[in-house]
């Protein structure tokens, strides 16, 4: 008679030993540090290809306003009811306040918000340092985060008797203010910066202030910055209509006002050059 055995699964289940759990662990570790790498790359180029083309709709909006007004372009005025924008991000509430950028003269050629703000700059370290502790800021974004360069439509003295505030003293008086499109020369359309993204410690009134170059009288400093935060550059929009980001030199971070191009090695000269040959070039 034979005898019958009895089959336990569970008891012939081998697990894993503490040498094939670490084994296994270290492959996941190894996989990881080589794959997180690429997956940053991919999200920087990602959010570089939506800035670019919120900065190509805004671009645009810009040239629809010129084509339907005799190609005077959109007013660059600050804290005035016919500029491109206004308020400021700066400080609450303009932060967080849609209607100053609806109640702008742009809007109505795109009707988003949405091409206003940057895809990258969506976190609290884009905040400026002024606003990263107010509760309000903890649930929302900058509503914007672009700003256009200051020549483009600017006033002039003339322009007071409309309420607006004179800033050709920017530049100074050898570098007049565009009003068409058809004045934008030295640099050219294809070189001359429109929009652009603004430092998250600079970006306030919707106005990018850039110094005149030095041999025009122009001091030797950034007065507003671009940002870094694409990867230690930023994006750009141009008056023939294309956009592209610029990969700066030395540039690494988000400066503040009127910052320094500091020395030796970690001199951003050529960086500040670069954005200064986009607004006004030297000789005339």
């Amino acid at each position: 008679m034979c005898e019958i055995q009895s089959h336990n699964p569970r008891l012939s289940r081998r697990g894993f030993t503490l040498i094939e759990l670490l084994v296994v662990i270290a492959i996941i570790a190894i996989l990881a540090g080589m794959l997180l790498p690429a997956l940053a790359k991919a999200k920087a180029k990602t959010q570089g290809i939506k800035c670019m083309n919120s900065l190509k709709q805004l671009q645009l909006c810009w040239s629809m306003y010129a084509l339907d007004n005799n190609q005077f372009i959109v007013k660059n005025w600050l804290s005035h009811p016919q500029a491109w924008i206004g308020g400021t991000v700066s400080s609450l509430p303009g932060a967080t306040n849609e209607n100053d950028i609806k109640n702008g003269k742009l809007y109505p050629y795109n009707g988003s918000v949405q091409i206003y703000q940057c895809s990258a700059a969506n976190g609290s370290a884009d905040l400026p340092n002024s606003l990263k502790t107010s509760p309000v800021m903890k649930r929302n974004r900058l509503v914007r985060n672009y700003s256009m360069q200051g020549r483009m439509g600017g006033a002039n003295a003339a322009d007071s008797i409309y309420g607006a505030a004179d800033t050709s003293w920017v530049l100074g008086p050898k570098y007049n203010q565009y009003r068409r499109d058809s004045d934008i020369a030295n640099p050219g359309p294809a070189e001359a910066m429109v929009f652009l993204d603004e430092s998250k410690e600079t970006v306030d009134d919707g106005y990018f202030a850039v110094k005149a170059p030095k041999e025009a009288g122009g001091e030797n400093i950034w007065q507003n910055s671009p940002t870094a935060r694409h990867n230690k550059g930023a994006g750009f929009s141009f008056a023939d209509g294309h956009a592209e980001i610029w990969k700066w030199v030395v540039l690494s971070k988000d400066q503040g006002l009127d910052a320094s191009v500091g020395s030796a090695a970690n001199s951003t000269q050529r960086d500040l050059d670069r954005v200064k040959n986009a607004v006004a070039r030297w000789p005339l």
